[in-house]
């Protein structure tokens, strides 16, 4: 599989780590370890105290898991599998569900992996333009429009990155 290069990574693999002040990250700026250890409770602190950094079960750490489906009414923890950062959810998802002759929906401007591995798998990808005269809202009539009989996935990165947009709970 021949996956296009990531402009962006490739833009940080030159200057993330090379400059004072990076003003064009999309993640915030981490908390130092024993900052955010001294907001943990006595139970939590123990966890991290007695942390192993190995290999945990493929699926996610047993805890991890519990504690997000815990979020839901009707998921259970092995209904959860995790990741190690969202490249490789994007990853795995787009080869599992997409292929040659499916369509994909992907919103843009966007995470390029997010679009890329799906035409990378096969996938034939309509970019669904956010415009900034629109306020970067989505448009949902358009998006409507753009769905096709053989579409197996659409795409919608909420809040959005770059443009920060985020849906009315109706327009969602």
């Amino acid at each position: 599989m021949r996956i296009a290069e990531f402009a962006l990574e490739r833009y940080f693999a030159r200057w993330e780590f090379a400059v004072d002040h990076l003003l064009c990250a999309s993640d915030v700026e981490p908390y130092p370890m024993a900052d955010l250890l001294a907001l943990a409770d006595d139970e939590t602190r123990g966890l991290w105290n007695d942390l192993d950094l190995g290999y945990t079960e493929s699926t996610g750490h047993p805890l991890l898991r519990r504690e997000i489906a815990a979020l839901y009414e009707t998921i259970e923890p092995e209904d959860v599998l995790t990741f190690a950062g969202a490249e490789e959810a994007v990853f795995c998802l787009m080869n599992v569900l997409v292929g040659p002759g499916d369509h994909v929906i992907a919103t843009w401007p966007g995470y390029q992996s997010l679009y890329e591995v799906a035409r990378s798998a096969g996938a034939d990808v309509t970019l669904h333009e956010l415009r900034e005269g629109d306020g970067w809202a989505l448009d949902v009539e358009r998006l409507r429009r753009e769905i096709r009989p053989d579409t197996r996935l659409i795409v919608v990165n909420v809040p959005h990155n770059p443009t920060g947009m985020l849906p009315d709970r109706a327009t969602f």
